[in-house]
Order: C-alpha cells, then sequence, then structure tokens
C-alpha cells in the first residue's frame, strides 16, 4: 500500500529513517530465522509407503554424491533430485535396476546416480517427484559402528619376560609419537630394561642402529627384544632380524607392532608396510625364529583418491585393510656372523641416521 506523501517526506528525517530502517533488519532478521526452523523440522511423512536404498553417501569439498534406488509399490515415481541446502539438480527419471527388480517384480526402473557441486556440510535430501505428490527424503551419514577392542597383543611377550625376570631390550626407544610413554615400567621391577634407539634422547640408555645391533650388545645378551611401530622405518628389515636373533640368548622372544595400513609419517624414513604374512617370512625359520603368533588388528576401509569426477569414480570402493601387524617370535636357531645378512655398509649406516631427530 503507498504512503500517503506527508508520511514519506516524515520517513526521510534521520531519526525516522534509523527506526524504519531497524524494523526493517528486523523483519528480515525474523524471516530468516523462520525459514531456518522450518529447514530444522523434519519433513512429514509421505502419505504412501516409499521403499529405498543409498548404498553410496558422500561429499567432500567440492560436492556431494549419492545412488541407490527407491519405488513406491503401485505409486509411479516419475523423478528424483538431489537438493544440497539451497542448490538442485535437474530432476531425472529413474535408471534401470534389475538386481532391485528381481526382488520386486512389480516395480519399473528404481536407479538413481546424482552429483552436485555444493558446498560441504549442507543439509541434503532426495526429492523424488510421484503421480501421487513429491516427496522430500532427508540424508543423513550412516553411524559409525564403535571399533572392536583392540586386545594388548604384546601381553604374552611382557608376561613371560617378568616371569624370567630376563633382560629386555626395546628398539626405539624414544618417545616421538603423540600419547608414546616410556615402555620401561611394563617391565618392572622384574626385568632388566634397556633402551636402544639411532639418537641419543632421555630414556635411551644405548644409542646404536638395530642394523648392526648385535655388534654393540654382544651375543645372547637379551632375553627379550621387542619394538612398536619401529620396524616401517627399518631401511633392511632382513638385516635386522638377523641381528636380533645374534642378540637374544637361546630360547629368547621378540616381539614387533607395525604398520600395514597407515599414512606416511617421520619420512624420510618410513620404508615399509607388512602383512601378517610377510612378519611370518621376516622371523621365520630363515633367521633362527619359530613363530609364537602373529596376527593384523584395526580393521580400516580404504578409499582410493580420483582426479575427477567422471561417473565412473563416483561409487567409491571401499577396500579392507589393517592399522597394525604383529608377531611374536622365538630364537630356535643360532645364526653365524658370515651368513648373508651380516655386515653393514657405510651408506647403510648414514641413512639410518637420517630418521628425524625430533622427540
Amino acid at each position: 500500500m503507498m504512503l500517503p506523501a506527508w508520511k514519506r517526506a516524515l520517513l526521510r528525517f534521520p531519526p525516522l529513517a534509523r527506526i524504519a530502517a531497524r524494523e526493517g533488519a528486523l523483519h528480515n532478521r525474523v524471516a530468516a530465522l523462520e525459514a531456518e526452523l522450518a529447514a530444522l523440522r523434519p519433513p512429514p511423512a509421505p502419505p504412501f509407503p516409499i521403499v529405498h536404498a543409498i548404498e553410496h553417501f558422500w561429499c567432500d569439498r567440492c560436492g556431494v554424491f549419492v545412488c541407490g534406488w527407491i519405488h513406491a509399490h503401485a505409486v509411479k515415481v516419475r523423478a528424483v533430485a538431489l537438493r544440497v541446502g539451497d542448490r538442485r539438480t535437474d530432476p531425472v527419471p529413474p535408471a534401470p535396476r534389475p538386481d532391485v527388480q528381481s526382488h520386486y517384480p512389480e516395480i519399473g526402473d528404481s536407479g538413481f546416480s546424482l552429483y552436485l557441486e555444493a558446498p560441504p556440510f549442507q543439509p541434503a535430501s532426495l526429492e523424488i517427484a510421484t503421480d501421487a505428490g513429491d516427496v522430500s527424503i532427508p540424508l543423513e551419514p550412516p553411524p559409525l559402528p564403535p571399533p572392536p577392542p583392540s586386545p594388548l597383543v604384546i601381553r604374552p611377550f611382557i608376561d613371560e619376560l617378568r616371569q624370567r625376570r630376563g633382560r629386555v631390550l626395546e628398539i626405539g626407544a624414544r618417545l616421538v609419537s603423540p600419547g608414546a610413554y616410556a615402555r620401561a615400567r611394563d617391565f618392572e621391577p622384574d626385568c632388566h630394561y634397556v633402551g636402544c634407539d639411532i639418537h641419543p634422547a632421555p630414556g635411551v640408555d644405548l644409542v646404536a642402529d638395530a642394523h648392526s645391533l648385535s655388534a654393540a650388545t654382544g651375543r645372547g645378551a637379551f632375553e627379550g627384544i621387542f619394538s612398536v611401530a619401529v620396524m616401517e622405518h627399518i631401511a633392511e628389515p632382513w638385516r635386522v632380524a638377523a641381528e636380533i636373533n645374534r642378540a637374544l640368548t637361546p630360547g629368547g622372544l621378540t616381539f614387533h607392532i607395525t604398520h600395514h595400513t597407515f599414512p606416511l609419517h617421520e619420512t624420510p624414513n618410513d620404508f615399509w608396510r607388512y602383512s601378517d604374512e610377510a612378519m611370518r617370512i621376516l622371523f621365520g625359520p630363515a633367521r633362527g625364529f619359530e613363530i609364537v603368533d602373529a596376527g593384523m588388528r584395526s580393521p580400516v576401509s580404504l578409499v582410493r583418491l580420483f582426479p575427477g569426477r567422471a561417473a565412473a569414480d563416483m561409487e567409491i570402493t571401499r577396500h579392507a585393510g589393517y592399522v597394525g601387524t604383529w608377531v611374536l617370535a622365538r630364537k630356535v636357531a643360532e645364526i653365524a656372523d658370515d651368513a648373508p645378512d651380516a655386515g653393514m655398509t657405510g651408506d647403510l649406516a648414514e641413512r639410518s641416521r637420517a630418521y628425524p631427530k625430533r622427540g
């Protein structure tokens, strides 16, 4: 409604103009809050039954992808669209899904595969157009299952060494990673603990390269030798396995836990990833050991990075892996000093010292 001229003139006075501006801003803010509240309200239940499955649903900083199938029994689904925030794909008709139709012979095409460039962390939903009206289905990521309890796989090693009151050496005793702790306390007061590392640091009793361990310790010096997250940083692990044999007493135990699926870290000296079968070979009969136990723990899922947004790459396939690999082995035979693993070149010694000194 048009205001009279005299009222319009009054509103041009500075005090009244400021009041009008504040009222307009308040009105706009109330409208925005009402819109946000409406977006938070759960959508009404559809007036007809809908069956659907979300098979892939992910987002990154570039956009959102979802695929799956949907049908409404006797009500025909005409089109499906993806909405993310205030953006929306064009509606597309359902695609053939013979695998779904084998279970629901009465329905027609039901598949969808949608990608929308949109900022991350926006509310997402499927908008379904049917013969009986439009329906919105909110998309939510599935809840993550709680991780299974991870057993303390080093416990049998600790228990036997404490029972034997043995001498124990740890390879890689510096405290480098967040949450690391001095493992001497796991063996005290029953065992004599020696911390060994390539660099001097608090808690390191012996500065030595594991590639020539027995030269620093002497033969048969320890009843137990272990490492935690170290074997991936060893340039020639087969040589270190032989050196561990030489430094152990007959019947001595060795335990190692390392990585199978894990990001690069402590570069440039991040060399290897191990399966449990690799550890069985590394600490097997060729180096005078018998395997007591070995395994993998902390399962993870891997997805590959793809360079673009090609349709074939959208349905990200997950691959199984494990964070950790561990082995417990016992020395059952000696290795001669002139065995093929003996000796260490100067280049290898220099490369070992390239391990980062932080920590």
